[in-house]
């Protein structure tokens, strides 16, 4: 008869979408970060030319819905390519039939494939975090405004810890330091060009998904900690508001019953939507 819904009804429509994208481009820079092109005469890894694209769709992501769904986008990212380094590590392992030359080359195509995915589990975790972090700050700070310059100012800084930890880690034993050091800052150059000229093209999908999804959120007062799975003042917010809408309902629900109608059915719906905003 009566139903009371405390659960949100709505569901984004495109944020789906862009997790699954989020997770290939994800690990197609894991799959070519020992694919060493030229790249206006420097020698850099090809998945530094690619990586701009993650750091895009994360701002996207932040920008539109908010540090705690780019968090839970990012942790997906991470078990997902955990799990593709570990089945090729296993299937890299399993006997090869005699005088077949093409596994030795698909062997030594994805040797490295662990080493690269323990390394994006701290360098792309920094990066992206710090790279959230600072869009989710300076959106309340600017109040939403001049998502251009935002984009631009976290990628500048969040890319710099990305390819720090990175190719120390990925390059350690193999390379010198001063190859090393010269790598992240190409690297780091040719990702800023990158994520210049890709700008305004960020900045109207941004604009686009926010009237698409009628999502803005703005992180007020959250918990910036990446392990923290909500936030107290949200839940209790919405706790509160549950309360209230159980009380009125059951009033209204009394009210009718005395007026003696003869058939009532109420939905009360919570969006969670609004909590964070």
């Amino acid at each position: 008869m009566n139903q009371l819904r405390q659960k949100p009804l709505k569901q984004y429509n495109a944020l789906t979408f862009l997790t699954i994208l989020f997770i290939t481009i994800f690990l197609i820079c894991d799959i070519t970060a020992f694919r060493m092109v030229l790249f206006f005469g420097n020698e850099i890894p090809l998945s530094g030319l690619i990586i701009p694209a993650v750091f895009a769709l994360g701002d996207i992501i932040a920008e539109v819905y908010g540090y705690r769904i780019i968090m839970n986008v990012l942790k997906s990212a991470i078990f997902c390519q955990m799990l593709f380094g570990i089945i090729i590590t296993i299937v890299l392992m399993s006997p090869s039939p005699p005088g077949n030359t093409l596994n030795e080359h698909y062997k030594f195509a994805f040797d490295h494939i662990l080493r690269t995915n323990i390394t994006s589990c701290f360098s792309v975790t920094a990066g992206m975090f710090a790279n959230a972090f600072l869009i989710s700050k300076l959106k309340i700070y600017t109040n939403g405004k001049k998502f251009w310059i935002r984009t631009l100012i976290s990628s500048g800084i969040s890319e710099i810890v990305l390819c720090t930890v990175a190719y120390l880690i990925l390059f350690s034993g193999l390379r010198n330091m001063t190859n090393i050091v010269e790598i992240i800052y190409s690297v780091w150059a040719y990702k800023m060009i990158i994520s210049i000229l890709i700008n305004p093209f960020i900045t109207i999908i941004a604009r686009y998904l926010k009237n698409y999804e009628f999502s803005d959120v703005y992180d007020h007062g959250i918990s910036y900690n990446p392990f923290c799975k909500n936030n107290n003042h949200i839940i209790e917010f919405a706790n509160e508001l549950n309360s209230n809408n159980v009380n009125n309902f059951q009033s209204n629900v009394s009210l009718i019953e005395s007026n003696k109608r003869k058939y009532v059915q109420t939905a009360v719906v919570i969006n969670d939507d609004k909590f964070y905003n």
